[in-house]
């Protein structure tokens, strides 16, 4: 009975009430979301462009959403748990991050990422604060990625010297960043000093003193990767519908709607990606050739990572359960 008791107290859990208004506003957002989009575009124009798709194309950016879920986001996985002093082999990053997919596509809100820190406290002994600032991590050095091709992508995009200037210096202060992050006698001693200001938790600054530079430039390479495979996405996603896209454009805009889908308000960015591809590319496309584009990308960077994830959905359970039981 004390079993019970500990394991309930100890693991964040969810009411069903609470679970279940979750599920059904996202849906309802959701459904809001496209109840809207398809009362301005006609819904069989847009099934008339999709049977139109190239494959070929298609099937460049399923290969690239491959890349960037299975293998980059895997191995920045296991570099960024490395920073908070717990060792995983990659095998069982690609089962912890392609193994969550699954539930992540249940739970609204992102908040299937609770089930990597239940795993990772059960298997490895990490807390869930350690785990916690581990996921938090991976979607900084994500932002700053974005930050970093959306900004060299303003850069050519613009022409007012103004506008050139400020992206200028965006994509400056995020090389200056990098090359700190990489640097510990640069990094260690910033870092603190920030720690001090905002007096983080003492698990920071333990992780903050045993910072390794080669695992943080590690951890950016991967995030730089993650990000332009899933530029790339969108790239394919309008070259299969025969929409010419320039590079500045694609890193500006496509960096921007890359942030909006990651917003967790819907199920796989259903809706939101669309939304963002409709409005940011609005120079480019008819409103149904960009909807059809956004369709798209949902289902290669959306959809498909939860479908491959059911592959790994099994030996994730039975690694987590096998270490509850135990215990």
């Amino acid at each position: 009975m004390s079993i019970q008791k500990h394991h309930v107290w100890e693991y964040p859990t969810l009411s069903t009430p609470k679970a279940i208004l979750r599920f059904v506003f996202t849906w309802l957002v959701t459904l809001a979301i496209f109840v809207v989009l398809f009362s301005r575009i006609p819904f069989h124009d847009v099934v008339s462009l999709l049977q139109q798709t190239d494959m070929r194309f298609l099937c460049a950016g399923l290969l690239c959403s491959v890349l960037a879920h299975l293998f980059f986001s895997s191995a920045r996985f296991q570099r960024v748990v490395k920073m908070t002093g717990c060792r995983i082999s990659f095998g069982e990053a690609v089962i912890i991050r392609m193994g969550c997919n699954p539930i992540k596509g249940i739970l609204p809100f992102k908040m299937g990422e609770f089930a990597i820190l239940g795993y990772m406290k059960e298997r490895h002994h990490l807390s869930y604060a350690r785990g916690l600032l581990a996921l938090l991590s991976g979607y900084m050095f994500s932002f700053t990625a974005l930050i970093f091709f959306c900004s060299m992508g303003g850069l050519f995009y613009v022409h007012p010297p103004l506008q050139k200037m400020l992206f200028a210096a965006a994509c400056l202060l995020i090389v200056l960043l990098i090359a700190i992050s990489i640097r510990q006698n640069f990094f260690r001693p910033v870092v603190l000093y920030i720690h001090k200001i905002l007096r983080l938790p003492e698990n920071v600054r333990k992780i903050i003193e045993s910072y390794d530079p080669q695992t943080g430039q590690a951890i950016m390479i991967h995030s730089l990767a993650i990000e332009g495979c899933k530029l790339l996405i969108i790239l394919f996603s309008f070259k299969s519908l025969s929409i010419d896209l320039p590079v500045d454009a694609l890193l500006l805009w496509g960096s921007m709607t890359i942030i909006a889908a990651y917003l967790p308000m819907t199920y796989w960015g259903l809706g939101i990606r669309e939304s963002a591809v409709i409005v940011l590319f609005a120079g480019y496309a008819a409103p149904g050739h960009l909807l059809a584009a956004g369709l798209l990308m949902t289902f290669v960077d959306g959809l498909l990572p939860v479908l491959l994830g059911l592959f790994f959905i099994r030996p994730f359970l039975n690694n987590w359960l096998g270490s509850m039981m135990q215990k």
